[in-house]
C-alpha cells in the first residue's frame, strides 16, 4: 500500500489559465507590491499536473489531482499552486512571486521522481523558501529549466534594480 504519483507537464500561456486564477493573480501581484501585473510580460509558461492515488486499506483510492503552474517574466517567476478541478476560487490556492535575481533553480531526482527544485525568498517575505515542482521530466520541461536559468543570470548581471519596480517606457503615458 503506498502513493502513486503520476506527474505530466506542459506548456501553457497565459490565455490557458481560468480567468478567476489570472485575477487572483493580479491581485496578489497588487497586494505584495510590483509596481505592474507581471502577466503581459510572461515569456515561458509550465503547467505540471499531478495525479496521486492513495491506497486505502479497503476498495480503491479516489485519484487526486494538483496543478503547479510556472509563469516566467523578464524579472519575476510566478507560482501558482492549486486544485485544478474546483471551480472559480479555491481557496487553497498558493500564489508567489519570486525575484529571477534571488532564485536558485537546480533539477531534483528523488525516489526516481523528478522535479525543479526552488530556492528563494518569496516577494512579500522575510525567509527564504525551498519547494520542488515535480515534472515529467520531458522535453518541455527542460526548456523551461532552461529558460528560466538564462533569465535568473541575465537578471545577476544586470542592474540592482528590478524590471518590475522601474515603469516600462513603451507602456506608460508619461513618455507618450
Amino acid at each position: 500500500m503506498g502513493t502513486h504519483r503520476n506527474p505530466s507537464s506542459r506548456v501553457i500561456g497565459v490565455h490557458g489559465l481560468p480567468t478567476p486564477v489570472i485575477s487572483m493573480i493580479q491581485e496578489q501581484s497588487e497586494v505584495r507590491g510590483l509596481f505592474r501585473d507581471p502577466l503581459p510580460d510572461v515569456t515561458h509558461g509550465l503547467r505540471t499536473d499531478v495525479v496521486s492515488a492513495g491506497g486505502r486499506w479497503f476498495g480503491r483510492g479516489r485519484p487526486r489531482r494538483h496543478a503547479v503552474e510556472l509563469l516566467l517574466t523578464p524579472d519575476v517567476l510566478v507560482v501558482c499552486d492549486r486544485d485544478p478541478d474546483s471551480d472559480g476560487i479555491d481557496p487553497d490556492t498558493q500564489i508567489t512571486f519570486h525575484r529571477l535575481q534571488q532564485v536558485e533553480v537546480t533539477t531534483a531526482d528523488a525516489d526516481g521522481a523528478t522535479g525543479l527544485s526552488l530556492l528563494s525568498t518569496p516577494v512579500g517575505s522575510t525567509e527564504r523558501s525551498g519547494r520542488v515542482v515535480p515534472t515529467d521530466g520531458g522535453p518541455e520541461s527542460a526548456r523551461f529549466l532552461e529558460a528560466l536559468v538564462e533569465a535568473a543570470q541575465r537578471t545577476r548581471s544586470a542592474t540592482d534594480v528590478p524590471v518590475s519596480r522601474m515603469p516600462a517606457e513603451d507602456r506608460s503615458p508619461e513618455y507618450s
